[in-house]
């Protein structure tokens, strides 16, 4: 495995846990679907290291996902 290919999985690896976050915001009003995406996020969140930090983009792309308002 070279250098980038390193690289790009070790970025999509860190991203997986910030989009399953933000699709799991999206799907407001759906709690089957919140709750499956949002176990889907935290178990990627465990592989990203340093520890705290996959969480922490769940959190913050469920933060972002959330609608206001509807309207």
């Amino acid at each position: 495995m070279t250098a980038a290919t390193a690289l790009i999985l070790r970025l999509a690896l860190w991203l997986l846990p910030l989009v399953l976050g933000y699709l799991a915001g999206r799907a407001w009003g759906r709690p089957r679907v919140v709750g499956g995406l949002l176990v889907g996020a935290l178990a990627a969140g465990l592989l990203v290291k340093p520890f705290p930090l996959g969480w922490a983009l769940v959190g913050l792309g469920f933060a972002l996902g959330v609608p206001l308002r509807r309207g």
